[in-house]
């Protein structure tokens, strides 16, 4: 029987392939069997507080094995989780805690020393918290993370519909205010499959973790993996930046599948990436910011037989173009973003609304499909400017991107830019708009601007002023402090 949702996927492989190491990493590893276990557990405890479909669970935990025990754990539980970034301050998170009312919350103990600051005045049925000692929290009740996995659970996963919100994931606002994306089981199921079969994923497979959790590139990580039954070598945030471990994890642990951002490809490159080639990598996936040519022409260069893959789209779509890299790449000019993906219709939609059908016209980039999310968390308005009535008059929704591209003879899309203030760095999008939203707040600006600029190694360097109010002359460091304990 085909699965109704993600929990069920990973469930599904964990009885074909029980004692087979599903996640491992600097934190140790866990068989299917003991992922499966483990997150029974998380969701017996979510359930004896009451917890279930329709509620929303925090994770504010380091990548580990443990963390995967958890999100699991949520939906099988029926609720859906919502991961707080790890590195960011701990204001961006009661941000995001109070914005989608989280009934529970995962921590671990290196969140410890902010979690009264995050947690204070949310209404919070359960909190678990993985660390050995927690005299930190005294005035706070709390539930071990070991008990949640320390004895055979009894419950079971409850049953899910597909439509049923399985995960949110935040990303920059325009208002300052990060904008939660809602992904449904379906949604995900959609995306996950079309991974799994355009690829060939197989059970031998080894996949990076490389992206955190709040990013969407962690969602073909986690379950177009687990749910083949391959494994996964999850990557904490402190080894996601140190490009010689990289290069030699991709070689020794056997990965046969990396999915990360062109700016950290750049750095392996630079690190020996050239020279230590992988033994078992068949398949690179690239995406979130444009890959500059000469970088890439490198990459191809010394990985002649594996398939270079640029996956394109935003949050909201999950994937929804790719491009496979020819063995041969010519010219400067930036590699196009590809055609559509086959489970999805893609179009393009000039300024006069008109759809676009010849070569080498421009306009915006809209998507319809079973990848889309359900829309915007509580926020019926910005849902509604994404989510559209289809413009060619066909019956149904369609998502209008905001990307502009090009249409060209081959019937690839070349991605153009944007047409509002999105932008890339890192891979990440980021709206201008958030960091001068941040900045303004300071009591001694007035009005303060970010502009992006061009960066061979991170897409795009963003750099902020602001105006100071009348008789203020504030210091560029006490700004950059200011800004960094509510950006990310």
């Amino acid at each position: 029987m085909e699965a109704r949702s993600l929990f069920e996927l990973v469930a599904s492989a964990a009885s074909r392939f029980e004692d087979k190491t599903a996640v491992f990493g600097e934190a140790g590893s866990l068989c299917f069997k003991e992922m499966l276990s483990g997150a029974l557990g998380v969701a017996q405890v979510l359930q004896q507080a009451g917890i279930g479909r329709g509620d929303r669970v925090g994770l504010w935990m380091e990548k580990s094995p443990r963390s995967v025990q958890a999100l699991l754990g949520i939906l099988a539980a029926g609720a859906a989780y919502v991961p707080l970034d790890p590195r960011a301050p701990w204001r961006r998170g009661r941000v995001i805690a109070e914005d989608c009312r989280l009934s529970a919350l995962f921590v671990d103990e290196v969140r410890l020393p902010a979690l009264p600051s995050l947690v204070e005045g949310l209404e919070l049925r359960l909190l678990v918290v993985d660390a050995p000692r927690c005299q930190e929290l005294p005035r706070l009740s709390w539930t071990p993370f070991s008990s949640c996995v320390a004895s055979p659970p009894s419950a079971q996963a409850v049953p899910i519909d597909p439509d049923d919100v399985a995960y949110i994931l935040y990303t920059s606002g325009s208002t300052g205010t990060p904008k939660g994306v809602v992904h449904t089981h379906a949604s995900g199921l959609s995306f996950v499959r079309w991974v799994q079969e355009r690829f060939a994923i197989r059970p031998d497979d080894v996949f990076s973790s490389h992206a955190p959790f709040h990013f969407d590139l962690s969602i073909s990580d986690l379950y177009a993996s687990l749910g083949a039954g391959a494994q996964v070598r999850l990557f904490n945030s402190t080894e996601a930046m140190l490009a010689p471990h990289l290069v030699r994890a991709l070689d020794e642990d056997g990965i046969t599948v990396w999915y990360s951002v062109p700016s950290i490809l750049v750095s392996m490159l630079d690190a020996g990436l050239e020279r230590r080639r992988p033994r078992r990598l068949r398949t690179l996936f690239f995406a979130g910011e444009v890959f500059p040519t000469p970088q890439l022409k490198r990459l191809r260069r010394a990985l002649p037989d594996v398939t270079l893959a640029n996956l394109f789209g935003p949050t909201e779509t999950n994937v929804c173009t790719y491009y496979e890299v020819p063995a041969q790449l010519e010219g400067e000019a930036p590699i196009p973003i590809g055609k559509g993906c086959e489970n999805l219709e893609t179009f393009v939609v000039d300024d006069e609304g008109q759809v676009v059908a010849a070569p080498g016209q421009e306009g915006t980039l809209w998507v319809r499909g079973a990848n889309l999310m359900q829309g915007y968390w509580n926020d019926s308005q910005r849902t509604a400017r994404l989510l559209q009535t289809d413009p060619r008059g066909v019956p149904g929704m369609a998502c209008c991107t905001g990307d502009r591209v090009k249409l060209q003879p081959d019937g690839d899309y070349e991605f153009r830019g944007r047409r509002d203030h999105l932008v890339k760095t890192r891979g990440y999008r980021v709206e201008l708009g958030d960091i001068e939203a941040a900045l303004a707040s300071h009591p001694e600006v007035r009005e303060a601007v970010a502009v992006p600029l061009p960066d061979q190694a991170l897409g795009n360097r963003i750099v902020a002023t602001g105006v100071p109010r009348a008789g203020a002359t504030p210091d560029g460091k006490s700004l950059r402090v200011f800004c960094s304990e509510r950006l990310p």
